[in-house]
């Protein structure tokens, strides 16, 4: 059996098995981009009760190639690394790519996405097949297919070529799957039979009524997971007075409840603390997001309420690099049991940043990591209560 859910009181749990250990929801992914959580050990990882990882599929092929991947036994051997990984697509890298970078050559069109690789200036092209052969040799737990992003809120022309290209990307991506691992429609709906999980993509935009055509036809073709696409943001407006700024609360909640309760939910990109305890509240069950590591080498730590210097919702802020911390011996989070908390003072963590050492990096990721885990964790065992 791949994945089981349990629903108690209104709270999802899933317990999902893979070929590299089981995953328990709700489930927070740290992103290792380019196959390391920058500044971090794998030991680092598992140390700080890391349950699974995402990777990036395009930077991977870019920087090592797929090939030499699974020659060298795939991924997890490479980081050594015993826990499940998911690979995205590569899309979204690419479609940021193109629409940073004006060139004849970056073309999206329904046979893939045609693109200049901007680490050499080689011609580039990802298909659905491709990506899947790639996610394929990576060895990864968890697959993306390819699909097609809109930005913002977009026309209504783009947002249903997006939704067009999406399905039609999808039901290649399933076809190729299923053909490098020898299954059948019937073997795919099997759950006796061992293989990765495969995650479709909910496009749209901000449209609810796209959103809900995009759903439609994915759950049509069949998936593991389906996934929330794009980046849920508001700018000018929300049906709900007491929404955060940005965050698009509204659509989390209409497309969790799009997708079929005995579905795996995807909330790509969703990392901040509030917003994952808005979305864990609505159904959704596995996320992934650059926040906890990149704000950490920005000196940007997430820390229990009553410990920083800005609160929200959920949780506070230490500005750790600011001058009010010069002389504080105290440690980061006096409620964290994390080994920069056990270890160092807030002032040597903001001289070590200031100076950006990279040892500095290091205490902050390890501490924000241990955050974000406690947190989700927290959050099971308020809800099994």
């Amino acid at each position: 059996m791949r994945a089981q859910l349990s629903i108690k009181n209104n709270f999802r749990i899933w317990k999902i098995k893979t070929k590299h250990g089981l995953i328990t929801t709700p489930l927070f992914m740290p992103d290792a981009t380019y196959g390391a959580v920058t500044a971090v050990s794998t030991q680092d990882l598992i140390d700080t009760n890391t349950e699974a990882l995402c990777t990036t599929t395009l930077h991977l092929e870019q920087q090592l190639g797929s090939e030499y991947l699974e020659k060298f036994g795939g991924i997890h051997k490479l980081m050594s690394w015993g826990r499940p990984i998911l690979t995205d697509s590569g899309g979204f890298q690419v479609f940021s790519l193109i629409n940073r970078q004006k060139n004849s050559k970056n073309i999206i069109s329904n046979a893939g996405c045609s693109f200049t690789n901007p680490l050499e200036g080689s011609f580039n092209f990802l298909s659905p097949e491709i990506s899947q052969v790639i996610q394929h040799r990576i060895g990864s737990d968890i697959r993306v297919v390819l699909d097609e992003p809109v930005i913002g809120d977009g026309s209504l022309a783009s947002i249903n070529e997006s939704v067009k290209r999406t399905t039609l990307w999808a039901k290649r991506s399933k076809k190729t799957f299923l053909e490098l691992h020898g299954l059948s429609e019937k073997d795919f709906d099997d759950p006796n039979i061992d293989r990765p999980l495969l995650a479709a993509v909910i496009q749209g935009g901000n449209n609810f009524q796209a959103r809900e055509e995009s759903a439609k036809q994915l759950i049509d073709i069949g998936f593991d997971i389906y996934s929330f696409g794009g980046i849920p943001v508001h700018d000018t407006h929300s049906w709900k007075n007491d929404a955060p700024t940005g965050f698009y609360q509204e659509l989390i909640e209409f497309v969790a409840n799009l997708i079929p309760v005995d579905k795996i939910r995807y909330g790509l990109g969703i990392g901040n603390p509030d917003n994952l305890a808005y979305a864990i509240s609505k159904g959704w069950d596995i996320f992934d997001c650059v926040l906890p590591t990149r704000n950490a080498r920005h000196s940007y730590l997430y820390v229990h309420k009553g410990q920083g210097d800005v609160a929200y919702k959920h949780y506070d802020v230490l500005h750790v690099k600011t001058n009010r911390y010069k002389f504080d011996n105290g440690p980061i989070d006096a409620e964290c049991s994390c080994s920069t908390c056990k270890s160092i003072s807030r002032a040597y963590l903001k001289y070590l940043l200031h100076t950006k050492n990279p040892t500095g990096y290091r205490y902050a990721t390890i501490h924000n990591l241990q955050f974000f885990n406690d947190f989700i964790a927290n959050i099971k065992t308020a809800k099994h209560a």
